[in-house]
C-alpha cells in the first residue's frame, strides 16, 4: 500500500467515524463517487496535459490506468497525486 493510498484509507476511516454523527456531508461529496471511471481523454482535460505528457506518465508509472478492451479507464480518486502535481506546476 503506497502513501496515497494510506491517506484515502485514513480518511475513508475518519468518513466512516463522522458519518455515526449523521454529519450533512458524505464520502461522495469530498471525493467523487468511488465507481466513477474517467476515460483517458477526461484524465487529460481534468489534468491539463497534452497526449505526449499523459503517455509518458502512463510510461513511468506516476499514472496507473485499468486496462479495458475500450480503452484505459481511472477512477478519480486514484488521479489526487497527479491533480496535486498539475496545481503545483500552475496547469490548474
Amino acid at each position: 500500500m503506497n502513501n496515497l493510498e494510506a491517506l484515502v484509507q485514513i480518511m475513508y476511516n475518519i468518513y466512516l467515524v463522522l458519518n455515526k454523527e449523521q454529519l450533512a456531508f458524505t464520502f461522495i461529496d469530498l471525493f467523487g463517487d468511488p465507481k466513477s471511471q474517467l476515460t483517458r481523454q477526461q484524465v487529460k482535460d481534468y489534468l491539463k496535459i497534452s497526449e505526449s505528457t499523459y503517455k509518458r506518465k502512463v510510461k513511468d508509472g506516476t499514472l496507473k490506468p485499468i486496462k479495458l478492451p475500450g480503452g484505459d479507464r481511472f477512477y478519480l480518486k486514484d488521479l489526487l497525486g497527479a491533480y496535486l502535481e498539475s496545481q503545483r506546476k500552475g496547469r490548474i
